[in-house]
Order: structure tokens, then sequence, then C-alpha cells
């Protein structure tokens, strides 16, 4: 997990509108592998899209029209059509780690002490949750109320 704490409190609208991908990529790129002291609130987001009209704009609209929607290698038949397409996804962060849409990621602690660089994350941020292999952001998303 990735998380972008702003300087300002109320910096997490502002710095999400001028994210933009080659400017994320820029931060990570900036990274340093550094032990923290993370202080982290918990939190649960649970977000659901209807996808119906951005696939449409995306080509996919024949598959919402009777008229022209063909599925009949499901069914045999044209009488089936897609009334619309519904994604959901929940995000929570506890004390035993993180859960994304039913990937786990666990929290390991070294029993040696390592006093870290002190991280409190007191106020609005921003989380990207990444494939550690690709480095491809999976979630996503802005907690405001902590």
């Amino acid at each position: 997990m990735t998380i972008l704490l702003p300087r300002d409190r109320a910096g997490a609208d502002t710095l999400r509108q001028s994210l933009s991908w080659p400017v994320f990529q820029r931060l990570l790129s900036k990274l340093i592998d550094t032990p923290v002291d993370l202080a982290l609130p918990k939190f649960k987001l649970v977000g659901e899209y209807k996808l119906k009209r951005p696939l449409s704009e995306l080509g996919a609209s024949k598959a919402f029209d009777g008229g022209h929607a063909d599925f009949s290698g499901i069914t045999g038949s044209r009488d089936l059509v897609i009334d619309d397409v519904v994604h959901k996804a929940v995000v929570e962060v506890n004390e035993e780690g993180s859960e994304a849409a039913g990937a786990t990621g666990v929290v390991f602690v070294e029993l040696i002490a390592v006093r870290g660089v002190p991280l409190v994350v007191d106020h609005p941020f921003l989380f990207f949750i990444r494939n550690r292999r690709t480095g491809d952001v999976l979630f996503a998303g802005q907690v405001n109320h902590l």
C-alpha cells in the first residue's frame, strides 16, 4: 500500500485533482526504502458502480440493445440482452492488515525493535494498493473521515 499524505491537512482533494499518472510515477521513482513507525487509522471503503453508461461509451452499446445484442453462443437464441453491469469494491484496513476485494495482505513486524521514521496519518489522505511485482495500481481511494 502506498499512502500519499498531503502536508496541508485539507489538501487531499487538491492532491487528487493534480495527480496524473506521470506525476504519480515520478513520485514513486523518488521513494526510498525506509522503515517507518506507522500510525494509520482503521478504515473501510465500499463502492458500487453502475457501468452500463461507461461501457456503452467505450463501444459496448450493442450488448445493452435488444435489437443488436447477440449472446446466442450462451443461450442458443438471440433473446438475451445485458441490462446493466455493476462493480462493487471493498477495501478494509485494520490491525491485521488490509483486504481488498478478497485479496488479503498480511503485515509482518520484525521481532528486533527497529525505530522507523514516524508517520502519523491523522488527516485525509490518498492510498493505492499496488501489485508488488508489476507496480500496477489495483485499488485507489481517498479517505476523508478519520
